[in-house]
């Protein structure tokens, strides 16, 4: 599987559900895992970063999928050594995969080169 592969299995959920009802996913060793139970208000993207830490997938190869503004999904790919971005966005007559050069939200992994 690769990034891209991934975005599109996440763009076939969020086609049936819609991205407001989204909730926060890895993909790690076959194993997936969608982060139930997130209290309202409660920022998404950070509760992906530190459901991955609590994991120590930090240096691990995964995927993710997660609400990340409205009508928006950001997809990745992480390594120990990069982590790079899709955007799905849902317009009113479907939606559109861009890919993200950098992505600001994103904490894992400052300080070395990505």
């Amino acid at each position: 599987m690769d990034l891209q592969e991934f975005t599109h299995l996440t763009l076939a959920v969020l086609e049936d559900q819609g991205t407001a009802a989204y909730a926060p996913t890895i993909l790690a060793d076959e194993t997936v895992q969608v982060i139930q139970g997130i209290p309202e208000g409660f920022d998404h993207r950070k509760a992906l970063q530190e459901t991955i830490q609590r994991l120590g997938l930090e240096q691990s190869d995964f995927y993710f999928g997660v609400k990340s503004g409205p009508g928006e999904v950001t997809t990745g790919f992480h390594t120990p050594v990069a982590t790079h971005f899709q955007k799905i966005s849902e317009l009113h007559k479907g939606f559109v995969v861009s890919d993200l050069a950098d992505c600001a939200w994103w904490t894992l992994g400052q300080g070395r080169d990505q």
